[in-house]
């Protein structure tokens, strides 16, 4: 059965059960890093007035305002990629420099955890599909809590722009992303800029409760990550990718497994979490440690990114009955150990001591959802201890739900 029909049974089948919208929406397309039950809670309190909730409220409808007229950015804006169809996606690696040993610069060469600003310029399409991306859920959210129909509305157009219409498209591959101009033309890691649709398919599970999003959009956008997710598992840039060892890995098969849980394809997210296990057995460490994060200078960074691609894939495999959070291979070493390992660092208890950079705010704020996933599911005291410490620093933020 191919995707078209998938969504047309699935559709008349709920329709048939539950003869509403919103029912039929949640129960196609599981949500992997929300819990639609807290979300609903939260809105309820705002409805309310709760204290702790209006500021953060107040911030994010007053962010998704600003989106309301702005013109929608296409990833046919910039210059023309080296594979010359002006939809694919080109960027040039974060990382990669101009070569100073040239007058013109080239061949560019890569400075690890050293951002190039060039690569967010106009040229390249990186700061248009992040803002696009990050708009669209800013709106999807802000519609949620709102139900304001305006903002459904935007991140309709916003979704219809980058992903569906002919004219606009961007192609459903990462080819020319992670360019090194003067060496490649794009690279098999460009395939990370693909991890923040990962949460935008959550936000547009949330957006097809609204109005403005139609069947006909949630088939063509299912459509272009079907397509996406079957260049990952055939093209030569995928393959390369689900090698690596450290949280490009482990990403490629979060990716798979969460866009194949959005588009009904479960054969496939069984299959990334079976590969997950030997992930698990192949970067985490006996005590917690990711080994390959911790080399980097951005290390506690990294470690955090690395641990929410395993939380993705744990979720996904949950949704098909899966267990890999509790997974422990036959000589012991299982993902409960890295949550363990970071949550000293992440309550206080301890100064992390690895990488030349430490950083704070962002990433502390990123891992807190996750912590408060993973102490649910472990009934930790341990990672609770880190989950108030980081609640009582950062309060309740409305952004930084998703785990």
């Amino acid at each position: 059965m191919n995707l078209r029909m998938k969504s047309i049974f699935y559709s008349f089948l709920f329709a048939c059960f539950f003869g509403v919208k919103c029912v039929f929406a949640q129960q196609l397309s599981p949500m992997i890093g929300f819990d639609l039950s807290e979300l609903t809670e939260t809105r309820d309190g705002i409805k309310k007035g709760e204290s702790l909730l209006i500021k953060s409220y107040n911030d994010l409808i007053k962010e998704a305002d600003a989106c309301l007229t702005l013109k929608p950015e296409t990833v046919t804006d910039g210059m023309l990629p080296p594979s010359g169809d002006k939809h694919d996606f080109y960027a040039i690696g974060k990382y990669a420099w101009p070569n100073p040993k040239s007058a013109d610069g080239m061949p560019y060469i890569r400075k690890d955890c050293s951002i190039n600003l060039e690569a967010n310029g106009p040229k390249f399409d990186l700061a248009r599909y992040n803002n696009t991306v990050d708009r669209i859920k800013l709106l999807s959210l802000a519609w949620f809590y709102s139900q304001d129909e305006r903002y459904a509305k935007k991140a309709t157009q916003l979704l219809r722009v980058w992903f569906i219409n002919e004219d606009t498209r961007m192609n459903p591959h990462f080819e020319c992303a992670s360019a090194l101009p003067g060496v490649y033309k794009g690279m098999a890691i460009g395939i990370i800029f693909g991890v923040t649709l990962v949460e935008m398919t959550d936000c547009v599970k949330l957006l097809s409760l609204s109005e403005s999003w139609t069947g006909k959009d949630d088939t063509a956008l299912k459509q272009w990550f079907s397509d996406y997710v079957q260049w990952l598992r055939t093209s030569k840039f995928g393959i390369q990718e689900k090698k690596a060892q450290n949280n490009h890995g482990t990403w490629y098969s979060a990716q798979i497994a969460a866009y194949s849980l959005y588009t009904g394809e479960l054969e496939y997210v069984k299959e990334m979490v079976e590969f997950g296990k030997q992930q698990i057995r192949e970067q985490i460490a006996l005590n917690g440690s990711l080994p390959h994060e911790m080399k980097r200078d951005w290390a506690f960074s990294y470690s955090v990114y690395g641990l929410r691609a395993f939380t993705v894939l744990a979720e996904c495999g949950e949704r098909i009955g899966e267990d890999l959070w509790n997974y422990k291979t036959p000589d012991g070493y299982n993902l409960q150990s890295a949550y363990l390992f970071l949550a000293p660092y992440l309550s206080g208890q301890k100064e992390w001591e690895w990488g030349s950079v430490r950083e704070n705010e962002q990433t502390e704020r990123i891992a807190l959802p996750m912590m408060k996933r993973a102490a649910k599911k472990y009934d930790s005291t341990i990672l609770m201890q880190a989950v108030r410490h980081l609640q009582t620093l950062y309060g309740k933020s409305l952004k930084y739900d998703w785990i």
